[in-house]
């Protein structure tokens, strides 16, 4: 199968702006289009040969002739798009325009896992029974698909509060004991795993990929970095994380979503008690040219990518059990 002609949704998003950017590097050896809302800011610079599309997402006819003579289109869209419908809609149109391969928004890590499966699709979007959907059109010969999977992504969970540290005021909140796994991936490794399933689409069709370029990461470890690099302490503040996974889960069960995702989200990554997001075993760095890095050279790359003085969203960072 040969890509030569790829349409990215989702063009001005933290994926997708990045993988344009890796997919650039090639020069002129793909058409890149970019499609996004007729509401959307999106512009291309004035020397790119981007071509920039808008499409109405919620008519099978406007994403139809959008994506008509597209090899790929790969969905980098977030928020409400993820949800079953919207997404479905979008698979359908590729489909209807004859494209080649689809690559699905994923990006979460473990989608296959019980306590991802249990969150609410209002929250997470419906990936799990996009997936399914995506594999029945597979085994029909209808549409060729791929997803990509690489956890949270540690860049913008490490700056921008979510991992537990806030690293203008040299502050840390350990959850935990802070020695839980994380399966995270920086966003540039996962636009270049994505490029490389593009460049070589082959052994990525009608299939999910897994990468962790980070096969040591712990909060504990992040922190002994942080301070190294920084060349400084942290003052640390320890969070009761069984407690905040208990509490989330009693609020979801009640019904109380907005109230229990915060807790869940963070739990999910550092409460050992109610953990599935190990997918080492299905990691396949060399199938899409992704290295191992070491911590350190993750963490320096963040913070000369965001700066030392980038603040965290206090909301991201400053998490407490909620009330039951």
């Amino acid at each position: 199968m040969k890509i030569k002609n790829i349409a990215i949704l989702g063009p001005r998003g933290n994926v997708g702006s990045a993988l344009i950017a890796e997919l650039l590097k090639d020069g002129d050896r793909f058409k890149i289009t970019a499609i996004s809302r007729p509401t959307s800011s999106y512009t291309t610079s004035a020397n790119s040969n981007i071509v920039a599309k808008s499409a109405d997402f919620s008519s099978l006819d406007s994403l139809r002739d959008a994506f008509t003579g597209q090899d790929a289109i790969v969905n980098c869209v977030s928020g409400g798009a993820t949800h079953y419908e919207p997404s479905k809609l979008i698979i359908d149109a590729a489909v209807a325009a004859g494209v080649g391969l689809y690559f699905a928004n994923e990006f979460v890590g473990s989608l296959t896992s019980e306590r991802f499966k249990r969150l609410p699709e209002s929250y997470v979007g419906a990936k799990v029974r996009i997936r399914q959907y995506l594999e029945g059109l597979g085994k029909e010969g209808k549409i060729k698909w791929t997803a990509l999977n690489g956890g949270p992504f540690f860049d913008m969970w490490l700056m921008k509060g979510p991992a537990g540290f806030d690293i203008p005021n040299r502050q840390a909140r350990l959850y935990g004991a802070g020695d839980n796994a994380l399966y995270w991936t920086p966003l540039p490794t996962i636009a270049l795993a994505a490029a490389n399933m593009l460049r070589n689409p082959t052994p990525i069709l009608n299939r999910p990929i897994h990468i962790c370029p980070l096969p040591t990461l712990t909060q504990n470890a992040i922190l002994t970095t942080l301070e190294s690099e920084l060349n400084t302490k942290f003052t640390i503040t320890h969070v009761d994380v069984a407690k905040m996974n208990k509490n989330a889960r009693i609020a979801l069960e009640k019904g109380e979503i907005m109230k229990a995702m915060k807790g869940l989200t963070i739990s999910g990554q550092f409460y050992e008690g109610d953990y599935d997001n190990d997918f080492s075993a299905l990691v396949e760095n060399g199938v899409v040219g992704v290295e191992e890095m070491s911590i350190e050279e993750a963490v320096r790359d963040a913070i000369e990518r965001w700066g030392e003085s980038t603040p965290v969203v206090e909301g991201m960072y400053n998490v407490e059990p909620c009330e039951v």
